[in-house]
Protein backbone atom coordinates (compact mmCIF):
# COMPACT_ATOMS: atom_id res chain seq x y z
CA UNK A 1 0.00 0.00 0.00
CA UNK A 2 1.11 3.21 -0.87
CA UNK A 3 1.56 5.77 1.76
CA UNK A 4 -0.82 8.18 1.03
CA UNK A 5 -3.54 5.15 1.15
CA UNK A 6 -2.08 4.16 4.54
CA UNK A 7 -2.62 7.89 5.64
CA UNK A 8 -5.90 7.88 4.13
CA UNK A 9 -7.30 4.74 5.68
CA UNK A 10 -6.05 6.04 9.35
CA UNK A 11 -7.93 9.43 9.31
CA UNK A 12 -10.64 7.65 7.96
CA UNK A 13 -10.71 5.14 10.87
CA UNK A 14 -10.48 7.88 13.25
CA UNK A 15 -13.33 10.02 11.73
CA UNK A 16 -15.22 6.65 12.32
CA UNK A 17 -14.28 6.54 16.03
CA UNK A 18 -15.79 9.83 16.09
CA UNK A 19 -19.31 9.35 14.77
CA UNK A 20 -19.21 6.20 16.96
CA UNK A 21 -19.30 8.59 20.22
CA UNK A 22 -22.40 10.73 18.78
CA UNK A 23 -25.50 9.73 19.56
CA UNK A 24 -27.31 7.20 17.03
CA UNK A 25 -29.37 8.90 14.53
CA UNK A 26 -31.90 5.90 15.97
CA UNK A 27 -32.32 3.10 18.46
CA UNK A 28 -34.30 0.15 17.37
CA UNK A 29 -36.03 -1.46 20.42
CA UNK A 30 -33.23 -4.74 20.42
CA UNK A 31 -30.72 -1.87 20.45
CA UNK A 32 -29.45 -1.67 16.87
CA UNK A 33 -27.88 1.75 16.15
CA UNK A 34 -28.42 3.51 13.20
CA UNK A 35 -25.35 5.69 12.38
CA UNK A 36 -23.34 6.79 10.01
CA UNK A 37 -20.05 4.86 11.32
CA UNK A 38 -19.74 2.81 8.42
CA UNK A 39 -19.12 6.07 5.36
CA UNK A 40 -15.76 6.26 6.36
CA UNK A 41 -14.77 2.43 5.81
CA UNK A 42 -16.65 2.73 2.34
CA UNK A 43 -15.39 6.06 1.70
CA UNK A 44 -12.23 4.75 2.19
CA UNK A 45 -12.08 2.26 -0.69
CA UNK A 46 -14.00 5.14 -2.98
CA UNK A 47 -11.06 7.34 -2.97
CA UNK A 48 -8.07 5.31 -1.70
CA UNK A 49 -8.81 1.72 -2.79
CA UNK A 50 -9.94 -1.40 -1.42
CA UNK A 51 -7.35 -2.37 0.64
CA UNK A 52 -6.67 0.73 2.47
CA UNK A 53 -10.62 0.16 2.94
CA UNK A 54 -10.38 -3.14 5.20
CA UNK A 55 -7.50 -1.40 7.27
CA UNK A 56 -9.32 1.51 7.90
CA UNK A 57 -12.05 -1.07 9.28
CA UNK A 58 -9.78 -2.89 11.03
CA UNK A 59 -8.33 0.12 12.62
CA UNK A 60 -11.49 1.66 14.43
CA UNK A 61 -13.52 -1.99 14.68
CA UNK A 62 -11.93 -2.62 17.99
CA UNK A 63 -12.55 0.59 19.32
CA UNK A 64 -15.83 1.12 17.59
CA UNK A 65 -17.07 -2.12 20.35
CA UNK A 66 -16.33 -0.26 23.23
CA UNK A 67 -17.07 4.10 22.70
CA UNK A 68 -20.12 5.82 22.51
CA UNK A 69 -23.68 5.57 23.42
CA UNK A 70 -25.16 1.92 23.07
CA UNK A 71 -21.49 0.53 22.03
CA UNK A 72 -22.59 -3.11 22.36
CA UNK A 73 -18.71 -4.32 23.20
CA UNK A 74 -17.49 -7.18 21.56
CA UNK A 75 -20.41 -7.99 19.86
CA UNK A 76 -21.12 -5.19 18.90
CA UNK A 77 -18.39 -4.76 17.52
CA UNK A 78 -18.11 -8.05 15.10
CA UNK A 79 -21.93 -6.97 14.36
CA UNK A 80 -20.98 -4.17 12.69
CA UNK A 81 -17.68 -5.45 11.70
CA UNK A 82 -19.82 -8.39 9.46
CA UNK A 83 -22.82 -6.12 8.18
CA UNK A 84 -20.54 -3.35 7.34
CA UNK A 85 -17.96 -5.57 5.51
CA UNK A 86 -20.61 -6.61 2.30
CA UNK A 87 -20.98 -2.53 1.96
CA UNK A 88 -17.26 -2.76 0.79
CA UNK A 89 -16.66 -6.16 -1.04
CA UNK A 90 -19.74 -6.27 -3.09
CA UNK A 91 -19.26 -3.29 -4.39
CA UNK A 92 -15.38 -3.86 -5.05
CA UNK A 93 -16.34 -6.96 -6.82
CA UNK A 94 -18.26 -5.00 -8.99
CA UNK A 95 -15.48 -2.64 -9.87
CA UNK A 96 -13.51 -5.53 -10.41
CA UNK A 97 -15.66 -6.31 -12.80
CA UNK A 98 -16.82 -2.61 -14.50
CA UNK A 99 -13.77 -0.84 -13.24
CA UNK A 100 -14.24 1.23 -10.54
CA UNK A 101 -14.62 5.54 -12.30
CA UNK A 102 -17.59 3.80 -14.54
CA UNK A 103 -19.12 2.02 -11.52
CA UNK A 104 -19.66 5.49 -9.55
CA UNK A 105 -20.41 7.54 -12.44
CA UNK A 106 -23.29 4.87 -12.98
CA UNK A 107 -26.61 4.74 -11.40
CA UNK A 108 -27.51 1.75 -12.95
CA UNK A 109 -24.43 0.12 -12.23
CA UNK A 110 -24.08 1.72 -8.50
CA UNK A 111 -27.72 0.68 -8.03
CA UNK A 112 -27.52 -2.92 -8.89
CA UNK A 113 -24.40 -3.53 -6.79
CA UNK A 114 -25.85 -1.69 -3.89
CA UNK A 115 -29.13 -3.73 -3.93
CA UNK A 116 -27.13 -6.41 -3.84
CA UNK A 117 -24.61 -5.37 -1.47
CA UNK A 118 -27.90 -4.72 1.30
CA UNK A 119 -29.54 -8.25 0.25
CA UNK A 120 -26.48 -10.13 1.31
CA UNK A 121 -25.73 -7.78 4.39
CA UNK A 122 -29.89 -8.85 4.95
CA UNK A 123 -29.33 -12.39 5.10
CA UNK A 124 -26.30 -12.22 6.91
CA UNK A 125 -27.40 -9.99 9.79
CA UNK A 126 -30.15 -12.20 10.18
CA UNK A 127 -28.26 -15.52 10.54
CA UNK A 128 -25.74 -13.70 12.81
CA UNK A 129 -28.16 -11.89 15.18
CA UNK A 130 -30.42 -15.20 15.46
CA UNK A 131 -27.57 -17.47 16.34
CA UNK A 132 -24.73 -15.27 17.23
CA UNK A 133 -25.30 -11.15 18.61
CA UNK A 134 -28.52 -11.70 20.16
CA UNK A 135 -28.29 -15.15 21.99
CA UNK A 136 -24.77 -14.42 23.66
CA UNK A 137 -25.68 -10.40 24.18
CA UNK A 138 -29.27 -11.03 25.84
CA UNK A 139 -28.47 -14.82 26.90
CA UNK A 140 -31.77 -15.77 24.76
CA UNK A 141 -32.50 -19.11 22.84
CA UNK A 142 -33.66 -19.51 19.43
CA UNK A 143 -37.46 -19.76 20.46
CA UNK A 144 -37.09 -16.83 22.84
CA UNK A 145 -35.81 -14.70 20.43
CA UNK A 146 -38.88 -15.03 18.05
CA UNK A 147 -41.25 -14.58 20.87
CA UNK A 148 -38.88 -11.39 22.02
CA UNK A 149 -39.68 -10.29 18.64
CA UNK A 150 -43.05 -10.47 18.57
CA UNK A 151 -44.30 -8.95 21.45
CA UNK A 152 -45.63 -5.07 20.19
CA UNK A 153 -42.70 -3.25 22.55
CA UNK A 154 -40.26 -5.05 20.57
CA UNK A 155 -41.38 -3.81 17.19
CA UNK A 156 -40.84 -0.79 15.03
CA UNK A 157 -43.69 0.79 13.43
CA UNK A 158 -42.32 -1.56 10.27
CA UNK A 159 -43.16 -5.30 11.71
CA UNK A 160 -45.73 -3.53 13.79
CA UNK A 161 -47.57 -2.09 10.34
CA UNK A 162 -47.25 -5.36 8.47
CA UNK A 163 -48.66 -7.20 11.40
CA UNK A 164 -45.59 -9.58 11.30
CA UNK A 165 -45.62 -12.29 14.15
CA UNK A 166 -43.33 -15.27 15.05
CA UNK A 167 -40.13 -15.77 13.00
CA UNK A 168 -41.28 -13.56 10.57
CA UNK A 169 -41.08 -10.86 12.63
CA UNK A 170 -37.56 -11.54 13.47
CA UNK A 171 -36.37 -11.88 10.17
CA UNK A 172 -38.61 -8.68 9.02
CA UNK A 173 -37.41 -6.27 11.53
CA UNK A 174 -33.45 -7.11 11.29
CA UNK A 175 -33.05 -7.32 7.87
CA UNK A 176 -35.37 -3.94 7.58
CA UNK A 177 -33.27 -2.04 9.84
CA UNK A 178 -30.37 -3.84 8.44
CA UNK A 179 -31.43 -2.54 4.69
CA UNK A 180 -31.84 1.22 6.02
CA UNK A 181 -28.24 1.16 7.11
CA UNK A 182 -26.97 -0.57 4.46
CA UNK A 183 -28.58 2.64 2.38
CA UNK A 184 -27.44 5.53 4.62
CA UNK A 185 -24.13 3.81 4.02
CA UNK A 186 -23.57 3.33 0.33
CA UNK A 187 -25.30 6.57 -0.62
CA UNK A 188 -24.25 9.12 1.60
CA UNK A 189 -20.05 7.84 0.86
CA UNK A 190 -21.01 7.97 -2.68
CA UNK A 191 -22.17 11.70 -2.63
CA UNK A 192 -18.98 12.39 -0.72
CA UNK A 193 -16.69 10.70 -2.56
CA UNK A 194 -17.67 11.98 -5.31
CA UNK A 195 -17.85 15.32 -4.48
CA UNK A 196 -13.97 14.69 -3.18
CA UNK A 197 -12.88 13.06 -6.35
CA UNK A 198 -14.45 15.84 -8.47
CA UNK A 199 -12.69 18.56 -6.33
CA UNK A 200 -9.36 16.58 -6.02
CA UNK A 201 -8.90 14.36 -8.99
CA UNK A 202 -11.26 15.75 -11.84
CA UNK A 203 -13.11 12.61 -12.73
CA UNK A 204 -14.09 9.01 -11.35
CA UNK A 205 -12.28 7.29 -13.43
CA UNK A 206 -8.80 8.08 -11.71
CA UNK A 207 -9.77 6.43 -8.66
CA UNK A 208 -8.20 2.90 -8.13
CA UNK A 209 -9.24 -0.43 -6.73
Amino acid sequence: MRPVEVAGAAVLAAVSVILQMLPPIFLTPWFMRIDLVAVPWILAWILFGFRASLLSLAISIPIVGVLGPFAGGWVGAVMKAMASIWMIVVPACFALRYGVGRMLSSRLLYGVSALTAILVRGVATVFLNLYFAIPIFFGMTLPQIIEFFSKPAFQSFFGLSLGLIGIWAAVGEIFFWNAVQGVIDLYLSLAIGLAVIRRLKGKPSQTTL
